[in-house]
C-alpha cells in the first residue's frame, strides 16, 4: 500500500470512533458484523487485504446516504472518511473496483467529504489521487482512472496550486484520449462526452459537473479551459435530418 494511502487511513483512523461505527453503519440485518468488523479495523488499524462483503456493503451503502438527514452530520462525515480510506486501501491491495465500487464514485467520495477547516485532509487527499490514479492505469482493465486526474486539478485548484491544476487538465485530456484508444476498455464507455461518457455509473455526475463549475482559470490556461468547458458545455449533435 502506498504511504499516501496509509497516511490518509491514520488521519481518518484517528479521528472516528467506535461510536460513530455503531451509530452510521448501515441498519440492515448485517448490522452487527458490519460493526464487529469496521470496530475491530478502527482498534487494530489493519485493514483486510481482501474484499468481502461487510467491507463492500457498508463502503456503498454509506456512500449514499445525505449527512444532512442523519443525527450528527459532521460525525457521519468522519465515519465516511474512514469508510473511503479503506476502500482506497483495498484498491491499493489489488482489489478491483467492481468489487469495493466503481472508481469514479469513490473519488467523488474523497472530495465530497473533504474537511473544509483541515488542511492536512487536503494534503493527504492530493497525495492520495495521483498514486491512486498509477494503481488503476497498472491494472490495464480500470477504465475510470481518469476521475482521479480530475481529481488532482479540483484539489489543486482548493490548494490554491494553479500550476499543478494545469498540469492535471492536460493530463486528463491525454488520459481521456488513452482510455478510449485502449482496445481492453472502450467497449465499456457509455459515449463521446468528455470524461463523463467514460462510465456508465453515472449517478453521480452531478456532483462531478458541480466541482466543474467551481473551477478557474486564472490564467486563460488553453487546457484548464478545454477541460472546464467539455464537462460543462459539451457539444450538442445535431439532430439527423
Amino acid at each position: 500500500m502506498d504511504p499516501s494511502v496509509a497516511a490518509l487511513f491514520e488521519f481518518t483512523r484517528s479521528r472516528v470512533t467506535d461510536r460513530d461505527i455503531s451509530d452510521f453503519s448501515p441498519a440492515d440485518p448485517g448490522y452487527p458484523d458490519y460493526v464487529r468488523l469496521w470496530t475491530r479495523i478502527r482498534q487494530s488499524g489493519d485493514i483486510p487485504r481482501q474484499a468481502e462483503f461487510d467491507l463492500s456493503e457498508v463502503i456503498g451503502l454509506t456512500r449514499w446516504a445525505d449527512p444532512a438527514t442523519t443525527k450528527d452530520p459532521g460525525r457521519f462525515r468522519i465515519f465516511r472518511r474512514f469508510t473511503s480510506a479503506v476502500a482506497v486501501a483495498l484498491l491499493h491491495f489489488g482489489n478491483p473496483s467492481d468489487h469495493v465500487g466503481c472508481a469514479n464514485y469513490l473519488a467523488r467520495d474523497l472530495i465530497i467529504d473533504l474537511a473544509q477547516d483541515d488542511r492536512s485532509h487536503l494534503d493527504l487527499l492530493r497525495a492520495v489521487f495521483p498514486s491512486t490514479r498509477s494503481v488503476l492505469i497498472a491494472t490495464k482493465v480500470e477504465w475510470e482512472y481518469p476521475f482521479f486526474t480530475f481529481g488532482e486539478m479540483i484539489l489543486a485548484q482548493l490548494a490554491g496550486d494553479y500550476a499543478a491544476s494545469e498540469a492535471a487538465a492536460s493530463q486528463l485530456i491525454a488520459d481521456d484520449q488513452a482510455v478510449r484508444s485502449n482496445d481492453l476498455t472502450n467497449c465499456l464507455l457509455e459515449g463521446d462526452r468528455f470524461l463523463l461518457g467514460l462510465t456508465g455509473y453515472y449517478q453521480l455526475h452531478d456532483d462531478w459537473l458541480r466541482f466543474a463549475g467551481d473551477l478557474k482559470n486564472p490564467t486563460a490556461h488553453q487546457d484548464t479551459q478545454l477541460v472546464i468547458d467539455a464537462i460543462i458545455h459539451p457539444p450538442v449533435s445535431p439532430n439527423p435530418s
